[in-house]
């Protein structure tokens, strides 16, 4: 059976098999960044939008520390399933065991280092004397979590790589459950402020890691710790593979970061609490992105694997029409219903002028969720192939290069109108980079298999002609 044939044949049961692990993925996404959304609306109603800026502020720290697990989490899952596909177990369950003991000492560094220079790293984040206290509070709790932020993502990553991508929707969920409640009772009830939402985080982090470390350790996991010799080659190699995905999570650490510090100098803290509400909204919609090319790579990466190349290349198809769907989905909601969503954060009976002007700043900047999903999806694509510096490549020019360009070009060309506008032609800029260089592979593709067409030919030929 050809793998056409295949494609034919199998074409429900790969639909299911992609639903089934982007559900999970985008569940798991939008379970963390809904209950990130919900932290900020308890912070502003109970705190202040001082507060709620400072908790933005600290944001890129957090990205950094999910950066550097995904750089070994997204790794170890594309090793894993591939060798999965080819039947090696072992060598699955080495990476595996080396990503994740990787992953908890990385934790421990950051976690430590991080501590001893709080203050210089509030003030490098872009805290003002206004926001300094509420930055280091809410930092200096996180921090005591690191061990469970860090390496429970990338165990949430490898539990869809083991077969069992539900778990990476409902445990999340319990998790934000817990925040959620905590958040009330420690902000609301025992007066505890921008720390009690830093506690409530880090407790349903502890809750979500000690979850996903029992499956693990249980004999459903397919997945095994094993007693290991760590490579630093073999380690580079995984992170290699992660380096695409952890740009992007970078990347929003960078935005954030930029955006902070150009709307401080423009507009003050008021600005950067309406960037705060649209970064909670944004980052909503890149997370369903970042889920639909999680829940897509381990499949492209088995079938890979398997050497079933037409059947790779239907998932991607399916992966790239979700993905638009998605976002003229989110551009039409950002368009059309900007007023509820600042509300939640913004009351426009306490503050209607900055309420007014959250909402024409969303509108703007709903224009950048346009092109976003295909440009996630690709990078995932070449992920998954193990083309590590195709990944890279529209990673770091979305994340960093194009980001930065635009931000100041259009701040420079229209002022704080520039802010919200710039992302859309970021990412306009990176759509045009992500199809290129898929065009160009497919081209290469192609010629590859011409030209081994012809040397078949060639080999055939000659072969019949010895026999004449």
């Amino acid at each position: 059976m050809t793998d056409v044939n295949l494609i034919n044949v199998n074409k429900r049961e790969i639909k299911t098999s992609l639903l089934k692990y982007v559900l999970s993925s985008v569940a798991a996404m939008w379970v963390f960044t809904i209950y990130t959304m919900v932290d900020g609306m308890f912070v502003a109603k109970g705190v202040g939008l001082d507060a709620l800026a400072a908790v933005n502020i600290s944001m890129p720290f957090v990205n950094l520390s999910f950066g550097l697990s995904i750089l070994f989490g997204i790794g170890a899952s594309t090793r894993a399933s591939v060798y999965k596909g080819q039947g090696k177990y072992k060598d699955a369950d080495k990476v595996f065991t080396e990503s994740i003991l990787t992953v908890l000492v990385l934790s421990v560094i950051v976690s430590v280092v991080a501590l001893f220079n709080l203050e210089r790293l509030a003030y490098l984040l872009g805290a003002t004397d206004v926001t300094i206290e509420y930055v280091k509070d809410y930092l200096g709790i996180l921090l005591l979590f690191e061990i469970c932020y860090m390496t429970g993502y990338a165990l949430e990553v490898m539990v869809k790589a083991d077969g069992y991508p539900h778990k990476a929707i409902f445990i999340p969920l319990i998790g934000a459950v817990c925040n959620i409640g905590l958040d009330y009772v420690f902000i609301f009830h025992f007066d505890w402020g921008i720390a009690g939402a830093a506690w409530a985080t880090g407790a349903s982090q502890l809750v979500s890691f000690l979850l996903f470390a029992h499956h693990f350790f249980s004999k459903k996991s397919g997945f095994k710790f094993i007693r290991i010799k760590w490579n630093l080659r073999d380690a580079l190699h995984t992170a290699k593979l992660g380096v695409s995905d952890c740009v992007t999570e970078l990347s929003m650490a960078a935005v954030i970061f930029l955006f902070n510090n150009v709307l401080l100098r423009i507009s003050g803290e008021d600005g950067v609490a309406i960037y705060t509400v649209i970064s909670y909204v944004s980052q909503l919609i890149l997370m369903t992105m970042v889920g639909l090319n999680q829940g897509m790579q381990p499949l492209v990466s088995y079938y890979f694997g398997k050497g079933e190349y037409a059947t790779q290349r239907y998932i991607l198809r399916l992966s790239m029409k979700t993905a638009v769907f998605f976002s003229v989905l989110a551009f039409a909601i950002g368009v059309t219903y900007p007023d509820p969503v600042v509300s939640m954060f913004i009351d426009p009976a306490e503050d209607g002028e900055l309420f007014l002007h959250g909402v024409a700043a969303f509108k703007m900047f709903s224009f950048s969720f346009l092109p976003l999903g295909v440009v996630v999806v690709i990078s995932g694509y070449f992920t998954a192939l193990e083309i590590a510096k195709n990944a890279m490549v529209i990673s770091v020019a979305r994340g960093l290069v194009f980001v930065t360009l635009s931000l100041f070009v259009m701040t420079f060309l229209l002022g704080e109108t520039g802010v919200w506008l710039s992302m859309a032609v970021s990412e306009t800029m990176s759509l045009i980079l992500a199809i290129t260089l898929y065009k160009a592979r497919k081209s290469n593709i192609k010629r590859a298999e011409l030209k081994s067409l012809l040397t078949l030919s060639f080999s055939t030929n000659k072969t019949a002609g010895s026999f004449s």
